[in-house]
């Protein structure tokens, strides 16, 4: 297999740009945690081609960190298509897939690593390697300390998957997750929740005109209430339930509207397949809009369903912590969802939204905060403050900055 390292650029943040947003304490924070890292030389390494919102997170927590003092550089692992099927392969098996990975496959990827690995020298002080798919570089790095990034949920690791990581991980100097419960039995680890960025395009606060000029060429009708479910359109999903949650609370609410915002990856046929897949299975349902990034939804559309959703539904068959409903929190809207995974470190039942994993409770639910705004304006502003104190960036790189401050 071939591999090497794509350096990405990291433009310092200042960390007052957040002020507005955050308030200055956190800012404070940020600044006091960067000032204990000030100078240290710290690479990240991320995988190409690798599912989910992980470059998109990066993206603001490291030009931050930079920002805050230390040294930061971001580089991406890429290679041939077998290289890419391995690590997508690795990263499906350990958040409790089947990987089917050979030996021989296994023994050419390490190698392909090892090599890269050691073409970086000694030049960091401390490498952070995200997701499992960057994990066998560790073999090949020396002098530098080394942190494992685990951002999925391994809790049901697949055995196999679990024994070709196991060994690496427990060479890192520290491993991090969203939280401890994530991590496989045996590993232990810090927790390192990620945070949402406020600066970004679908995270800013607009002008209240805008969300609806934007929203309503998509064909969402704004004359009745929405729900919303963000979708990655991978196996890990269950736009299923949400839509039989939806049918249930459309026989209270007919004018009721569920919209399905899908993440689609053109180049990739099994996001296609699944996008074909929801299509069927929704029919003629009325009411139901699927919406989807190949129809030009980027982070501004999604940004602003999730300012005008009545509700925001999260459900999925295997759930990490997903950025989602902190988004939608941020923007005063409550969440309804299940109970597994990371929603609850996100969502209190009773006070940010619904949590339960009754379809027909959880329609329940969705009908009552239809019925009565003032209770999803109550349950937005609370799920809004609560992100802001834990679940912005500004947190997560304060977080991470005091972890690699006590490896240091």
């Amino acid at each position: 297999m071939g591999a090497d390292l794509q350096p990405m650029a990291v433009a310092p943040r200042p960390p007052g740009d957040y002020a507005p947003a955050a308030g200055g304490r956190a800012v404070e924070g940020v600044l006091e945690a960067g000032s204990a890292v000030r100078g240290a030389r710290v690479l990240h390494v991320t995988v190409s081609g690798a599912r989910g919102r992980l470059p998109e997170q990066l993206g603001g927590l490291l030009p931050l960190q930079a920002g805050a003092g230390a040294q930061v550089e971001w580089r991406v692992l890429f290679g041939d298509p077998e290289l890419r099927g391995v690590a997508g392969a690795l990263h499906t098996g350990v958040r409790g897939g089947e990987s089917a990975i050979t030996s021989e496959q296994w023994r050419a990827y390490a190698d392909a690593c090892a090599r890269v690995a050691e073409g970086l020298g000694d030049a960091h002080d401390v490498v952070v390697l995200h997701d499992p798919g960057a994990l066998p570089l560790a073999a090949g790095l020396a002098g530098a300390r080394l942190v494992w990034h685990c951002h999925v949920n391994a809790a049901a690791a697949e055995p196999a998957a679990l024994d070709l990581v196991r060994d690496l991980a427990d060479g890192c100097d520290l491993v991090l997750a969203p939280d401890e419960s994530f991590l496989p039995a045996g590993v232990e680890g810090r927790a390192a929740p990620p945070g949402i960025d406020p600066l970004d395009s679908r995270n800013i606060e607009v002008e209240p005109r805008l969300p609806g000029r934007v929203v309503r060429p998509l064909g969402v009708d704004l004359d009745h209430p929405f729900c919303l479910h963000l979708l990655e359109l991978d196996r890990w999903d269950d736009p299923h339930s949400t839509i039989e949650c939806f049918r249930l609370a459309r026989e209270f609410e007919p004018d009721l509207q569920l919209v399905l915002a899908a993440r689609l990856d053109a180049a990739a046929s099994e996001a296609w397949q699944a996008a074909k897949e929801v299509s069927d299975f929704v029919g003629d349902a009325p009411g139901v809009v699927l919406l989807t990034s190949y129809e030009s939804l980027g982070g501004l559309e999604v940004g602003a369903l999730q300012h005008l959703a009545r509700v925001a539904l999260e459900r999925s068959l295997s759930e990490g912590f997903d950025l989602g409903p902190c988004e939608a929190l941020w923007k005063r809207t409550p969440v309804v969802g299940g109970t597994g995974g990371g929603l609850p470190l996100a969502v209190r039942n009773g006070v940010d939204g619904f949590l339960t994993d009754d379809i027909e409770a959880a329609a329940a639910r969705l009908v009552d905060l239809v019925r009565d705004p003032g209770l999803a304006v109550e349950m937005g502003r609370a799920g809004r403050e609560r992100v802001r104190e834990r679940f912005l960036v500004t947190a997560a790189a304060e977080r991470e900055l005091r972890l690699l401050a006590e490896l240091l």
